[in-house]
């Protein structure tokens, strides 16, 4: 959902939207409904993409408890611009809240919303 490509996006919200199967109806429809956010032109000097690294974080005290149909996980997400011409932007630590949902035990997980801190 981060993976940004300066070739081919205009913003983030291009990402977002090539992770749409994976996605509630609902929370696609947030994602269409956000402004769109520009790459930023030394970006597009640099054909830059977005490399993206999540490690697993604990889960917090007080977070809530997975269940047949929901679901929390959170990671730390560090985000690299990296030019195909081998320029490296400034990387950027954040971390990210994801709740996942399903309607039974045996239907797949979907994305029902996803926090991330600093954003």
């Amino acid at each position: 959902m981060y993976t940004v490509d300066s070739t081919v996006d205009e913003g983030l919200r291009n990402a977002k939207l090539r992770a749409a199967r994976y996605l509630t109806p609902a929370f696609k429809t947030e994602i269409d409904a956000e402004p769109m956010q520009h790459i930023p032109i030394e970006w597009r000097q640099h054909r830059v993409y977005l490399a993206v690294r999540l490690r697993p974080l604990r889960r917090e005290a007080g977070a809530p408890t997975d269940g047949p149909t929901g679901a929390y996980r959170q990671w730390e997400m560090t985000t690299v611009p990296t030019g195909r011409d081998r320029w490296r932007g400034t990387p950027r630590k954040a971390v990210v809240y994801m709740s996942l949902v399903r309607s039974s035990g045996h239907d797949p997980w979907r994305i029902s919303d996803v926090i991330v801190s600093g954003e």
